[in-house]
């Protein structure tokens, strides 16, 4: 897992993952995987990302629990909630 630098600024962002497995009923009828949490910032001319996991860096800060659920997690839920945390 690659180290998110703190002397930047970060990006976070929700996002569905597909494992690439032809089995998998989860990607084949859905989103994928998650929603998880990454964080986006620059290095030089290059944009890095690394994964934070289920739960948002500030949440995690504060104690506070954030749930997602699949079905009202559109593309406008996710700009929302992820330009709503200020970390």
């Amino acid at each position: 897992m690659r180290e998110i630098p703190s002397d930047q600024h970060i990006t976070y962002q929700l996002q569905y993952r597909k494992c690439g497995k032809s089995s998998c009923s989860t990607c084949k009828n859905g989103q994928g995987h998650g929603p998880y949490w990454y964080a986006y910032w620059r290095e030089g001319s290059r944009l890095r990302s690394g994964y934070i996991g289920k739960v948002h860096p500030g949440f995690q800060q504060t104690g506070l629990q954030q749930t997602v659920s699949r079905s009202r997690s559109t593309k406008l839920d996710r700009l929302k909630l992820s330009s709503s945390v200020t970390v």
